[in-house]
């Protein structure tokens, strides 16, 4: 069964030098599904990121997977709830 996972990554003073990389990486990760959502703070020294795995060594290999590294080991955690606003989701498909 799919769970919903939080990581949080503390990113190193070298993340303005790849920002704009890690960016376009980032949506397309989102674009292909490996992730839900991210948000980087706005001095760029931690990145969020929701993702859906299986378990926890899916969310490990995922969050491994990132264009972001982090100074210290990232922090993973499992949700017990998780509601994405409306305007995040693609919208119905009508055939009229």
């Amino acid at each position: 069964m799919k769970r919903i996972f939080l990581a949080e990554i503390e990113l190193g003073d070298h993340f303005h030098t790849v920002r704009d990389a890690a960016f376009y990486q980032m949506n397309q990760l989102l674009a292909e599904g490996k992730i839900q959502t991210y948000g980087i703070a706005e001095d760029h020294s931690r990145v969020w990121v929701t993702l859906v795995a299986d378990g926890d060594f899916e969310a490990w290999e995922i969050v491994s997977n990132l264009p972001v590294s982090g100074v210290l080991e990232p922090i993973i955690t499992p949700l017990a709830t998780y509601n994405q606003s409306l305007d995040l989701q693609f919208p119905a498909i009508s055939l009229n």
